[in-house]
C-alpha cells in the first residue's frame, strides 16, 4: 500500500501538533462578574396634609337692631288730640352743594371740609289728629354714625324773614326742584315753609311738614352703618336707618 504509509504519517503529524503545548491558543474564561450592590432608599411617609383654616367672621352686631327703614312712619302723640306720624323718607350725599343767594341772584358753591362731606336728610311730619302739634326741632334730629352723635350742619345758611323784609328763601341747586309728597309746592329746609319758620304742625295732609336737614359727616360714612335720631316733645324718640 504505497499510500498508506504517507497518511498514517500526515495523522502522527497533526496529532503532535496538537498535544504540544503553546501550539494552540486557547481563549482564557471571562472574568467573573460581580452582581451591582442592591441599594435600599427608604421610603418617607409624609403625614396627611392639614387643610386649611376656616375663619368665621362675626358679623359686627347693629346698634339700633330695631331701627326703621327709610319711608317706614312712627306715630308719636299717641293719647292726645294730635297724634302724628314722623317719616324719614330718603338722603342726599355729596362733596359739595350750591345755594341759591337771593341777594345776589347768584348761586354759591360749598365745599366740604377735607375728610368730610355732605349728608341731606329729608323728613315729613304729618298730624292726623284734630289739635296743631309741636314740631321736633332740628336740634333733636342727629346722625348717628361710629357712635358719633352728629347735630345739623351750623354753617348751613337757612331762610330768613323778619317783618321788615320778606322772606329770604334759600334753594339748594341740586335738590331744588324735588316736590314734596303732600303737595306740588317745591321742598324747602325743615321747619320752614315759604322762608317762615314754623313750630307746630297742623292737623291734616295738606299741612304736614316737609323739608331737609344738612349735616357734615365724615367722608368714611355709608347710608348702610347710619342712622337717624328724632326726639320727640313727648319723651319718645325713634330711630331709621339710612341704607
Amino acid at each position: 500500500m504505497r499510500y498508506g504509509g504517507s497518511y498514517l504519517l500526515i495523522l502522527a503529524i497533526i496529532t503532535l501538533f496538537l498535544i504540544v503545548p503553546g501550539c494552540t491558543e486557547v481563549p482564557p474564561p471571562p472574568p467573573a462578574t460581580t452582581p451591582a450592590p442592591i441599594v435600599t432608599i427608604p421610603v418617607t411617609t409624609l403625614p396627611p396634609a392639614t387643610p386649611p383654616a376656616i375663619t368665621t367672621l362675626t358679623p359686627t352686631p347693629s346698634p339700633y337692631p330695631d331701627a326703621l327703614g327709610l319711608n317706614t312712619p312712627f306715630t308719636f302723640g299717641n293719647g292726645t288730640k294730635w297724634p302724628s306720624e314722623a317719616t324719614v323718607t330718603r338722603i342726599w350725599i355729596n362733596d359739595t352743594y350750591r345755594w341759591w343767594d337771593p341777594d345776589f341772584n347768584v348761586y354759591n358753591t360749598r365745599t366740604a371740609p377735607p375728610g368730610k362731606k355732605y349728608l341731606v336728610v329729608f323728613l315729613t311730619m304729618v298730624n292726623k289728629g284734630t289739635e296743631r302739634a309741636p314740631l321736633p326741632q332740628p336740634g333733636n334730629i342727629i346722625v348717628i354714625y361710629n357712635n358719633i352723635r352728629i347735630s345739623p350742619d351750623p354753617t348751613h345758611i337757612l331762610p330768613t324773614a323778619t317783618p321788615d323784609s320778606p322772606p329770604r328763601i334759600i334753594r339748594i341747586g341740586e335738590i331744588e326742584y324735588s316736590r314734596k309728597i303732600y303737595s306740588s309746592e317745591y321742598v324747602e329746609d325743615y321747619g320752614y315753609s315759604h322762608g317762615q319758620q314754623q313750630s307746630h304742625i297742623n292737623p291734616g295732609l295738606s299741612n304736614a311738614v316737609e323739608g331737609y336737614i344738612f349735616y357734615e359727616v365724615p367722608a368714611s360714612l355709608t347710608p348702610d352703618t347710619a342712622y337717624v335720631l328724632v326726639a320727640f316733645p313727648t319723651g319718645e324718640s325713634a330711630v331709621w336707618r339710612l341704607g
